[in-house]
């Protein structure tokens, strides 16, 4: 049975690969990437030779269709993004869904696990993660304080990527909401002391510590960790800390 393998690639170090996600990329028959141009330094760099497919977010359904069709005739094809777990904040997952529905019994789909930010960020955080929330990107603009009323009221951590253009915006959002919260809190303290214990309101729970993770596996690798304040000014008081891709675990 011929099969569509979603398979994570290196974050950062080239290193991170498995044996398993290296003998796949060389066997199967096309590699559907994110960005060909990117994919084309991790095949370089391992001699594989596999032709490659582009497959990203602006993909038309035609092209989508045209892949099904790959698979229909027999074809293995791997899925990989620029980085990480295909499916993870990237369309890949809407792939997968539209193979499944078409395909059904006919295909296997099969993942080739592997590096991802988010459990790189959580590892490293030092921050309880029995559970926690995966958030992606906020919103740009549209939806943006609703995203952030959603962190304020969750229980367990959330883990949220954030692009060089937004990190101290978002960081300083946080920083506003957490203030919030402890407000919030104060008035249901006074609040609670006036009614009956049935109509008692929930506190909400504040933000206890954030860890920002920034080019997670490359060369200029960086953690910041404590106050919060004292985070947003080591990354405001240097133009290369504004640099890269980056990860914020919000502690709860």
């Amino acid at each position: 049975m011929n099969k569509l393998y979603i398979v994570a690639t290196p974050i950062g170090n080239l290193e991170d690969i498995s044996m398993r996600a290296l003998r796949i990329l060389g066997e199967v028959d096309f590699i559907l990437c994110e960005d060909t141009r990117v994919t084309a330094k991790l095949l370089d760099h391992y001699n594989i030779n596999t032709k490659k497919i582009s497959y990203h977010q602006h993909s038309d359904e035609k092209k989508t269709k045209e892949i099904i069709e790959l698979l229909m005739e027999g074809k293995n094809l791997a899925l990989v993004t620029d980085a990480g777990t295909p499916g993870i904040s990237d369309p890949g997952g809407r792939l997968v869904a539209e193979a499944i529905k078409k395909l059904d019994s006919r295909i296997e789909v099969e993942s080739i696990p592997g590096p991802s930010a988010v459990t790189a960020a959580l590892s490293i955080s030092g921050i309880p993660t029995d559970k926690f929330i995966f958030l992606g990107f906020p919103p740009h603009k549209k939806g943006r304080q609703t995203f952030l009323e959603q962190i304020s009221n969750f229980v367990y951590p959330v883990v949220v990527y954030e692009s060089k253009h937004r990190i101290i915006k978002f960081l300083e959002e946080i920083q506003t909401m957490n203030k919030g919260i402890e407000k919030y809190n104060k008035e249901i303290e006074v609040y609670n002391l006036n009614v009956n214990k049935k109509d008692r309101k929930e506190k909400k729970i504040p933000v206890t510590s954030v860890v920002v993770c920034r080019e997670l596996s490359k060369m200029h690798e960086t953690v910041y960790r404590g106050e919060l304040e004292s985070i947003i000014n080591k990354i405001k008081n240097n133009q290369d800390d504004q640099k890269g891709e980056f990860v914020v675990v919000i502690g709860k």
